[in-house]
């Protein structure tokens, strides 16, 4: 024992009678030791709840793509539409009944097909399937960028607004529709990337993610960017018109994501490269406007 061990050893026996001491040392290790008598399974830390949905469908390779990449985080569950709803914003059911189908994709994982919109899935999700409320919801992949405007529209982004809602971390996220089937891949390992800072740091109360992916360039993306949501339309929409045989008139919707905007939008980071993330936050109540139209009613 060396001159600092001795001079405690010293301290301890004054201050407590060797009897005392033997005992309090008994106690310590009893004590100390008790966690040996916890079963295994509670010593291990509560696994990170993933909740996983999207609006192209329980069977879209998106979902399925990313699944696999958030297993090396967490605890992910399948809870998606049972089929495409694509454009649905944050619509929700009311009066229709909601049909459950277990499934197993094909890459082996279980998911939950739900006949509602992306938000009610995430809802019901949340307060009738999962036994506890999960850490994050992740919405997508989707198939075609939801940026600027477009994001009031998606039902991508409806899905991790619900989440949100609840008072969840989430993630929307898309995919350039020109990707290639490949690129579904690339895109979960950035989303991966994304979580895993989402894990380690969490998000504002009321504020989600809305990711976006470009095509994967030949020499790789070119890096993570934090953008502002343009303030325009993502892309040119227009209404190809047909006639029924019965005379009617038949209006299609035609969309290409063909838009520009300045530096430092979502539109602009996809457009050079960049896997682009835009923090959004839920509630439209504008401040300033309610100062100027009280003074009408003073």
């Amino acid at each position: 024992m060396d001159a600092h061990g001795c001079r405690v050893a010293a301290q301890w026996s004054r201050l407590y009678p060797t009897g005392m001491l033997r005992r309090l040392l008994l106690l310590v290790s009893l004590f100390g030791g008790a966690w040996l008598l916890v079963p295994l399974e509670a010593q291990q830390p509560a696994p990170y709840r993933i909740l996983l949905s999207n609006d192209d469908g329980v069977r879209a390779p998106g979902l399925a793509a990313v699944a696999e990449a958030l297993q090396a985080l967490g605890e992910v569950t399948i809870v998606a539409p049972s089929e495409g709803q694509s454009g649905k914003g944050h619509a929700i059911v009311t009066v229709e009944p909601i049909f459950r189908d277990d499934l197993v994709l094909p890459n082996g994982l279980s998911a939950i097909g739900l006949s509602a919109t992306p938000a009610t899935t995430v809802n019901v999700a949340i307060r009738n399937i999962l036994p506890a409320r999960p850490d994050l919801v992740v919405s997508g992949i989707n198939r075609g960028y939801n940026l600027a405007f477009s994001a009031y529209l998606s039902g991508t982004v409806g899905a991790a607004r619900e989440g949100a809602m609840h008072g969840v971390p989430a993630i929307a996220a898309s995919l350039a529709e020109r990707g290639a089937p490949g690129d579904y891949a690339a895109a979960a390992q950035e989303i991966l990337v994304i979580a895993r800072r989402v894990k380690a740091s969490g998000l504002d109360p009321l504020t989600f993610l809305n990711v976006n992916v470009p095509a994967r360039p030949e020499a790789g993306y070119r890096g993570i960017r934090v953008t502002s949501q343009a303030m325009l339309r993502g892309g040119t929409e227009s209404f190809a018109e047909t006639k029924h045989p019965s005379g009617r008139s038949i209006y299609w919707n035609q969309y290409q994501e063909n838009a520009d905007a300045p530096e430092g939008t979502d539109i602009w980071a996809v457009n050079n490269g960049y896997v682009s993330v835009t923090p959004m936050t839920i509630g439209e109540f504008d401040e300033r406007g309610q100062r100027r139209i009280a003074d009408w009613f003073r």
